[in-house]
């Protein structure tokens, strides 16, 4: 029972005696279980959980979560049951090791799915009870704390694994000091010679540094005591992980990094109230100069993760950089410790900044996972709220909302509301229009335009930031893909049902279909028709077994698949010939679903004939509406205002421009390639015969 004294003496520093007994009996419990195994140290397996505990008491967490600590190997090491443990002692203890074990127990075809599905799981298990995600934090930290034992390379890949996610996670709960001290363990080991390095150097400057620092501290210390305003000043030396971040970001500028980082003091001033904090920022700027741009109020407006201080940089003595933070006794625990501060300083009227975060947090990751299948997208969109650089925006009313850097007002709308996303079509940005795309920065009143019936635009893709707003515009997506997949597998298989109407067919056989190819709905067929997942004549024979021995179809009952220009996602027109209508067109089933359509003379497609399984029959709609892209090549006589003439002409006949290439062949003639949207070949016939009748025009072909 050595062991578990010194875990004891700190249970009984806050738990009641009941509770401290029956922690010590799961204490038993796992030392049992792990009897005979051992740790890479060498050590009795049972010193890990023991440590584990730890750390967790450290923080007054309660006695179920002290226990679950102890615990959460049982499962996954030893032969132990879930419903043993909650036989032995109760649901929400087993809960608990059942969510930290479940963490480590998935198998997975390569690592990257691993760590992305494991990511995931951890994320939902935080949202199911937080207390399991401060365990695995905790189990963490106590191994990144005995790294050592283990082979160079693992102790590299677990490194990386802690800085890239669990000290994030941390960051992201408002735990500081749990943060900091993986972030360090996670450096020394992933790169020891660089953390060897600085460290030896800081130590070599900490001479000099701690009279300056002193004297600094002593300077501010006095104006306080003189304004009778009780404080505490403190002198911080910044950390080799924080001096190597900041020389990452320095590395493209001309100065001696190191020295340079290493010019910039830390000081922390702590209160007893809000309205001090204020009163000693007036002090400080009135003591040292401040640095324009570089105050940041984070009490007004916390931090994401619940963080409150008051942020400023000074010009200190020689001209140093002083950063101060000023901030209450209160914030200061709360910066530390995060949400771990509800059980630490756990009083009846106060409000945790950081957990009631926290817990929005949760509610938007629940409703991503809700709308994301895909773990490797659930962890890129969740790796935007982890590092946050956030802006603060303003609704036209007043209101803050918390955005990442570079967020967009596509981003905003999504915060907002999602119907407010979906259905936005333009913005002000104080007071005047601005795009969609345009980046938002600190202190902008956003107004967002919409409009009933709008829907989100693929393109928002390629600019949208935050999870939530690429979760949704996602989803649209999918949502649209389906309905457009959909209507192209009916008009494929009632083709292929010698252009029988699916209406006509008797509700009976469609049920039959479904059972035979295991689909819940005659529309999942019908998609995997659209997608090129499933071919329409192997349907199209459930559906009619007889259709091979029918007799040969009438005159025009056997026609191409008519392309209406309307099908949306699923069909692509191709770049390699740009087919528009009037011409001989052919499709070919694409690697990602749906058609593209190929010109039948295009060398892609030159042997379409003979692959009659990869390419589809296609032809036009008549009177078929919309604009098709087309790539035009005209040869001219190198000459003063030639580029000019035939854009102007292009322009007149109402043809737009989509982009132009200027190539010069010898000297005396250019090649000019015009991309240009026609609505058919008639049309473009028309304006390559007018563009043939300037004298410096030698040649004017279409691209094959």
């Amino acid at each position: 029972m050595y062991l578990f004294s010194g875990l004891k003496e700190q249970l009984q520093g806050y738990l009641d005696t009941s509770q401290v007994k029956v922690v010590e009996q799961a204490y038993i419990f796992a030392r049992n279980a792990h009897d005979g195994q051992l740790r890479s140290s060498g050590d009795p397996y049972i010193t890990h959980p023991v440590a584990v505990a730890k750390i967790l008491a450290s923080l007054h967490l309660d006695h179920q979560t002290i226990m679950a600590a102890l615990l959460h190997d049982v499962i996954e090491d030893c032969e132990v049951t879930r419903e043993q443990l909650t036989d032995t002692f109760d649901e929400r203890v087993a809960d608990l090791v059942d969510g930290v074990s479940k963490l480590t127990q998935i198998k997975f075809r390569s690592r990257e799915e691993a760590q992305a599905e494991n990511f995931q799981k951890m994320m939902m298990a935080m949202v199911e009870d937080l207390r399991v995600v401060l365990i695995k934090l905790a189990d963490r930290l106590h191994n990144m704390r005995t790294l050592g034992s283990l082979r160079p390379d693992k102790q590299r890949r677990i490194a990386k694994e802690t800085i890239e996610i669990y000290a994030p996670i941390a960051n992201r709960l408002g735990m500081y000091a749990i943060r900091s001290e993986l972030e360090e363990l996670g450096f020394a080991a992933k790169y020891p010679m660089r953390y060897r390095v600085i460290r030896e150097s800081v130590k070599k400057a900490r001479g000099n540094r701690k009279e300056i620092v002193t004297s600094i501290c002593n300077n501010i210390q006095s104006r306080l005591d003189m304004e009778n305003i009780i404080a505490e000043v403190i002198g911080r030396e910044k950390s080799p992980f924080s001096i190597y971040q900041k020389m990452q970001e320095k590395l493209g500028e001309k100065v001696h990094v190191f020295t340079d980082v290493m010019d910039v003091y830390g000081f922390r001033v702590t209160t007893d109230s809000e309205d001090n904090c204020y009163r000693i920022l007036g002090q400080l700027h009135n003591l040292y100069r401040p640095v324009p741009g570089r105050f940041k109020d984070y009490i007004a407006i916390p931090k994401a993760n619940g963080y409150q201080s008051l942020h400023t940089t000074l010009k200190g003595p020689h001209g140093l950089h002083i950063e101060v933070q000023t901030r209450t006794t209160s914030m200061d625990q709360m910066a530390d410790n995060g949400v771990a501060a509800h059980w630490l300083y756990k009083t009846g009227n106060d409000i945790n900044r950081a957990e009631i975060r926290a817990r929005e947090w949760m509610r938007n990751l629940l409703e991503l996972h809700k709308n994301t299948g895909d773990p490797l997208e659930f962890i890129e969109s969740v790796k935007v709220d982890l590092f946050p650089d956030e802006v603060y925006i303003f609704t036209p009313n007043g209101n803050i909302i918390e955005l990442p850097r570079n967020a967009t007002p596509v981003d905003f709308a999504y915060a907002i509301h999602t119907d407010v996303g979906n259905s936005c079509i333009a913005c002000k940005v104080d007071g005047k229009i601005a795009a969609l795309s345009s980046e938002l920065t600190n202190g902008q009143t956003v107004e967002i335009i919409t409009a009933p019936g709008a829907k989100p635009n693929p393109g928002w893709l390629s600019f949208a930031t935050t999870s939530k707003a690429r979760t949704n515009i996602r989803q649209f997506i999918k949502n649209l893909r389906r309905d457009d997949a959909i209507n192209l597998g009916k008009r494929l298989l009632e083709k292929a049902l010698g252009n029988r109407s699916l209406s006509s067919i008797d509700n009976e056989v469609i049920k039959r279909v479904e059972k035979e190819t295991h689909h819940e709905s005659f529309d999942d067929i019908l998609v995997e028709i659209g997608l090129g997942q499933t071919a329409s004549i192997i349907i199209a024979h459930r559906i009619n077994p007889d259709l091979e021995a029918s007799a040969k179809p009438a005159e025009g009952d056997n026609l191409p698949l008519a392309i209406k220009g309307t099908e949306g996602m699923m069909i692509e027109y191709a770049k390699c010939c740009h087919p528009i209508p009037g011409d001989p067109i052919v499709g070919s089933i694409s690697n990602s679903g749906g058609f593209i359509l190929h010109r039948q003379d295009c060398n892609n497609v030159a042997n379409h004939e003979a692959h009659l399984d990869k390419y589809v029959p296609v032809q036009w709609e008549k009177d078929i509406e919309g604009e098709f892209r087309v790539e035009l090549r005209v040869e001219v006589v190198n000459q003063h205002g030639v580029l000019a003439k035939v854009t102007s002409l292009i322009a007149d006949e109402g043809v737009n421009i989509a982009n132009i290439e200027l190539n010069s062949k010898d000297g005396t003639t250019n090649h000019i390639c015009f991309l240009i949207d026609v609505k058919h070949r008639l049309r473009l016939a028309n304006l390559i015969r007018k563009i043939r009748l300037y004298d410096f025009v030698i040649k004017v072909s279409r691209h094959r």
